[in-house]
């Protein structure tokens, strides 16, 4: 909204605060829609213009500067002249070897682009036409680095063909690429304060389907957690959410707890940004799930993902990766307990550290008294 249509908007609604108190009080909301709708004359034009601003920006900008187009797959990239063999050479590696095999349409992929730069400088490209994610670094950057950028907003667009759909509302998580650092999600799901948590861990794989909020029941909060582990889930984020109502919680009223985390449930599609997950598993984990499904999948596991998009979350995952649930939940617990943490105490390096020092504080003693060697 342009400045002007703000102003407006704020006088109109100033005006209508600063009446007397008993003036606003004797105000029907017939009347204060009236008052509103006289507003709706000023915004209207206020809005196109900001709107033909903000669009002839975008083309200046889009004009300033020279891109050639090169088509990777699905993905289609834009990049200043001279830098088209790397983009087909890195994001060519990234398409074909981690998306290709799965993803065979993507809205978002198909009505975005991607500005792909690798030279010294970055430049501000977008476009009134299209959404653009920039992936850009200076030539010192490293091929990894670059790769990393190119998973990211590639991860992004297929993220934004989830956000109209029931999975994507109800089942956040992280973009769509590979972990990084796989021994991070054993971490994840090592460090969770949650009874099924640890069940699943322990190779339960409905425990598994439980923690990922799959599991039947719409709010298994006895499931997830001890009454003591609720406690602590409330306690840990009265603070910085301002729960209303937590003080009988803080005292220990395990039942005040409960309704606590069973009304931010129920908040939990209107305010995603405020919302206390009750889920164990958070976005990361999820995403995690969610990779294993379609890598496992295969060939048209994407489709497959959004055609059963406003199923059930667990519908959806289990059409993209032609498992049952427990097929998917076992699959992937495997991987995590394969992904885990090498786990040695570093008594051999220890050691040799220590024989190293002793020798050369010997040999140095020896040298500096009288009883010295040689």
């Amino acid at each position: 909204m342009s400045s002007l249509a703000t102003r407006c908007l704020v006088l109109g609604l100033s005006a209508l605060l600063a009446a007397p108190t008993q003036a606003r009080g004797q105000q029907t909301e017939q009347e204060l829609v009236q008052h509103l709708d006289t507003l709706v004359p000023l915004l209207r034009p206020a809005s196109a213009r900001a709107h033909a601003a903000r669009r002839a920006y975008l083309e200046a900008v889009e004009a300033r500067v020279p891109t050639e187009t090169v088509e990777v797959g699905l993905v289609t990239v834009l990049v200043v002249p001279g830098e088209e063999a790397a983009a087909r050479d890195v994001v060519g590696h990234v398409w074909t070897t981690e998306y290709a095999p799965w993803v065979d349409a993507s809205p978002g992929l198909s009505g975005g682009r991607i500005f792909f730069r690798w030279a010294d400088g970055e430049v501000d490209y977008r476009s009134a036409s299209f959404p653009v994610r920039s992936v850009q670094g200076s030539r010192w950057r490293t091929r990894a680095y670059m790769e990393r950028g190119v998973r990211r907003v590639i991860g992004d667009f297929l993220k934004g063909d989830l956000l109209s759909t029931r999975l994507g509302r109800e089942w956040a998580m992280s973009s769509i690429e590979a972990p990084a650092d796989p021994t991070d999600i054993y971490r994840r799901v090592v460090s969770m304060p949650s009874q099924s948590a640890r069940a699943c861990l322990a190779g339960d794989t409905d425990a598994c389907l439980t923690s990922f909020g799959l599991g039947p029941g719409d709010f298994p909060v006895e499931d997830w957690y001890t009454p003591g582990e609720r406690y602590l889930l409330v306690t840990r984020n009265t603070a910085r959410l301002g729960l209303a109502g937590a003080m009988p919680c803080l005292r220990r009223d395990y039942a005040a707890c409960d309704r606590i985390l069973a009304d931010q449930w129920q908040r939990r599609l209107t305010t995603p940004q405020s919302r206390l997950w009750a889920v164990p598993f958070d976005g990361e984990v999820r995403g995690s799930l969610l990779w294993y499904a379609v890598t496992e999948g295969g060939e048209g596991a994407w489709g497959r993902l959004l055609q059963r998009g406003d199923d059930t979350p667990l519908a959806a995952l289990e059409a993209a990766s032609r498992m049952s649930a427990t097929e998917l939940a076992a699959g992937w617990h495997r991987w995590l307990v394969e992904n885990r943490p090498a786990r040695n105490a570093g008594l051999g390096s220890v050691a040799l550290g220590a024989l190293f020092w002793t020798t050369l504080l010997f040999a140095l003693a020896a040298r500096s008294t009288r009883w010295r060697l040689g």
